[in-house]
């Protein structure tokens, strides 16, 4: 195996870490706020204006809560692993 593989990672995982690091990349150059589900999510988040996380924060976001009822925005690097199925992680531009 070469020096790039990662044996005891599963595919699923690499998958999942290209996926985020693909969107995080497409933010970057759109310059602007996106929501960026994470693999296991099928549908898009509809966060209203006024709930969008600061610039350089993330937020997780429930679909199935109104909006004065989701979790505080905090660190991108921390929140990004703690997304649950359903939930969605929604980045600040």
């Amino acid at each position: 195996m070469g020096a790039s593989m990662h044996p005891t990672r599963p595919e699923s995982a690499r998958r999942a870490t290209r996926t985020v690091i693909f969107g995080l990349a497409l933010t970057a150059l759109a310059g602007c706020a996106a929501v960026a589900p994470p693999p296991y999510a099928a549908r898009h988040a509809a966060v209203p204006p006024g709930h969008m996380p600061p610039p350089g924060s993330c937020r997780v976001w429930y679909p199935d809560r109104p909006p004065g009822q989701q979790p505080p925005p905090g660190r991108c690097d921390i929140l990004h692993h703690h997304v649950p199925p359903g939930a969605y992680l929604v980045y600040g531009g």
